[in-house]
C-alpha cells in the first residue's frame, strides 16, 4: 500500500523509505444498504497523512441501480473520510445494494 510522501525540510537526510513513499492512498470499499435514497459509510486511510488530502469517489458499477447514485467524500480528515452515497434522482425512491464497490484514492494537497 503506498504511503503519504514525506514533507520534506530543509536538512532531512534521504533514505530508502522516504524516497520510495508516494503522496496518494487508493483503494475501494463494498456498500451495502437496505431501502435507502442517501446513505454514509466511515472509511479510514490505511497510512495517516500529515494534512487532509484531497480525496476522490467512483461508483465502479453503472448497473440497475447504482447509474442514478454518486458519491462523493465528506468530512475529511488525516486519517480518512465518510463516504456519501446519494440518489441523483428522487423521484425514483428507495433503492437497495449488496456489495457494491466504491473505489477512492486520496492525494496529498499541492502547494
Amino acid at each position: 500500500m503506498p504511503v503519504p510522501a514525506t514533507l520534506w525540510q530543509p536538512g532531512m537526510r534521504i533514505t530508502d523509505s522516504r524516497l520510495n513513499a508516494k503522496d496518494y492512498q487508493a483503494s475501494q470499499v463494498l456498500v451495502s444498504f437496505t431501502s435507502q435514497t442517501s446513505f454514509t459509510q466511515a472509511v479510514s486511510f490505511p497510512e495517516a497523512f500529515p494534512v487532509a488530502p484531497i480525496v476522490n469517489c467512483e461508483i465502479a458499477s453503472g448497473a440497475g441501480v447504482t447509474g442514478r447514485f454518486e458519491a462523493r467524500p465528506i468530512s475529511v480528515t488525516t486519517t480518512g473520510f465518510s463516504l456519501f452515497i446519494l440518489l441523483t434522482d428522487t423521484a425514483e425512491g428507495a433503492d437497495t445494494w449488496v456489495n457494491q464497490p466504491v473505489h477512492w484514492k486520496a492525494h496529498m494537497p499541492t502547494t
